[in-house]
């Protein structure tokens, strides 16, 4: 028996032509790549997140220092190309109840929203809270918008007697502190 193409077998002259679907063409290497590192990234700060929690099983996650905090959050927000905000927020003996973010915004900024602060807070009977942000630039010098709507957030919060310790702003260079700075 005489041996043939298989798809002579189905009386076809010649291969069909493969054409590209749009979404289906040829995969992004890079994009793949950054995607999975993202997710290793999330977790591997889920995982130091945890391990945060077990260390201190008791509830004395108590957040004694600047330096700490800005570890955390340079950890978790310092490479983003874009700005977060978020709030770290603390019962009345500074044991953190929650992190979370609140705002995401664009490269060079974020819309805040005290009422949004406010009302948070009061979900989570909170006594106290720490504001952060990024600056995906890496500078990390608050800017004027920064001490405006962090005089605004104070105030506001103010008003249902919830303290505001501190404004971080981090970056891959570092960080400021509005308290250490004595901004606040």
């Amino acid at each position: 028996m005489e041996k043939r193409a298989q798809f002579d077998l189905f009386g076809i002259n010649e291969a069909a032509k493969v054409y590209d679907l749009p979404g289906k063409g040829a995969v992004d290497f890079q994009k793949t790549r950054r995607e999975r590192d993202d997710r290793v990234i999330q977790e591997a700060i889920q995982i130091l997140e945890r391990r945060f929690r077990e260390k201190h099983p008791d509830g004395d996650g108590k957040l004694t220092s600047p330096q700490r905090v800005a570890d955390y959050l340079r950890l978790k927000y310092a490479e983003l190309p874009y700005e977060v905000f978020s709030v770290t927020w603390l019962d009345s003996q500074h044991v953190v109840l929650q992190h979370e973010e609140l705002f995401r915004g664009t490269l060079d900024s974020a819309s805040v929203y005290p009422r949004e602060l406010v009302r948070r807070a009061v979900e989570l009977g909170a006594g106290a809270c720490l504001l952060s942000h990024n600056h995906p630039s890496g500078d990390v010098e608050p800017s004027q918008a920064d001490r405006k709507i962090t005089s605004r957030i104070v105030e506001t919060l103010g008003l249902i007697d919830v303290r505001v310790l501190d404004h971080l702003v981090v970056g891959s260079t570092g960080y400021t502190s509005f308290a250490e700075r004595g901004l606040l």
